[in-house]
């Protein structure tokens, strides 16, 4: 009895070790060879698990074929690059565009690095499977950037019209220096208390009057209110100082039950930055160029590349 128990136990053992060695040889089947290259069942897995990461899209059988699909088609064309890149060479590649990738990759998923690395850890990918996908396209950037960074010619009236119309869309940002008097509106006639303050602005300047008449909470600071951006402004304040010269004083405006008698102090103009958009509106027009050589080049490589589906 013992004995069989024994010859029981071994062969249910054998036949595990024989499962699992069929399964391993399924999962590591090559299932498609792209020129010199194949593709496994476990690398379409790994590719399929991948595509519902990035996409946040769980794999489930209403979108399996589709999502297999497209896994299928990202190892092929990684494949053809791959291949390119090996037979010119390339090991470079800008390692701050890596960074911003997985940076990209993390916030589109709501996270950061090391929540990404979680997720990926959590659906059996490793992170390493990932940073190779994006350094061969990195790679390939590198290789079509020097393969035509020659023959990017644009057409520079195109680019000056998208400047120009960029230009126009450009507000510049102020910042003004003021000072304010605030007092009482009295009932009836004002304007002797507007001549009052106005006379006494004359004879001891205007920090001095702040400081004797003002109600306001900047009246022990002379009246200053600091720096203030002309989009936090009222309109009505901002009509009232936007013309105004440095060190002039505006109409007295009058605001619910106050006067308010502003002096601008300074003023700081932001320019438009309009080299920095022209740098910008050329680099753009240079990646569309590249990134038409890109499409160019791969397309014919897929065309002369063997593919077979195994």
């Amino acid at each position: 009895m013992k004995k069989e128990k024994i010859l029981n136990y071994l062969f249910i053992l054998f036949f595990l070790f024989q499962t699992s060695q069929v399964f391993a040889k399924i999962s590591n089947s090559i299932i498609i060879t792209v020129g010199n290259l194949p593709i496994t069942q476990l690398d379409l897995v790994k590719e399929m698990k991948l595509v519902s990461i990035i996409s946040n899209n769980k794999i489930d059988t209403s979108n399996k074929e589709q999502i297999k699909n497209i896994a299928a088609k990202s190892l092929i064309k990684r494949k053809i690059k791959e291949i390119e890149i090996n037979k010119r060479g390339v090991k470079n590649y800008n390692k701050n565009d890596l960074q911003k990738l997985i940076k990209k990759t993390s916030m589109n998923l709501g996270t950061n690095e090391n929540g990404l690395r979680e997720i990926m850890n959590s659906n059996n990918v490793d992170f390493e499977y990932l940073k190779r996908k994006f350094e061969i396209d990195l790679k390939w950037n590198t290789l079509i950037f020097e393969l035509y960074k020659n023959k990017v010619v644009l057409n520079m009236n195109e680019v000056e019209e998208k400047i120009n119309s960029e230009i126009q869309k450009m507000d510049s940002d102020r910042d003004f220096l003021l000072s304010e008097i605030a007092i009482n509106l009295p009932e009836g006639n004002f304007q002797p208390i507007v001549k009052k303050i106005m006379d006494n602005i004359k004879i001891e300047g205007f920090e001095t009057t702040a400081k004797k008449f003002s109600i306001s909470e900047s009246a022990e600071q002379g009246g200053n209110v600091g720096w203030i951006n002309e989009k936090k402004l009222s309109e009505k304040i901002y009509e009232n100082v936007k013309n105004l010269n440095t060190n002039e004083i505006g109409k007295p405006l009058v605001m619910g039950n106050t006067i308010l008698i502003i002096k601008k102090m300074g003023e700081k103009i932001y320019d438009k930055n309009i080299e920095k958009l022209k740098d910008d509106i050329v680099r753009v027009e240079k990646d569309k160029k590249l990134k038409m050589f890109s499409n160019s080049h791969y397309s014919n490589l897929e065309r002369i590349t063997q593919i077979n589906f195994l």
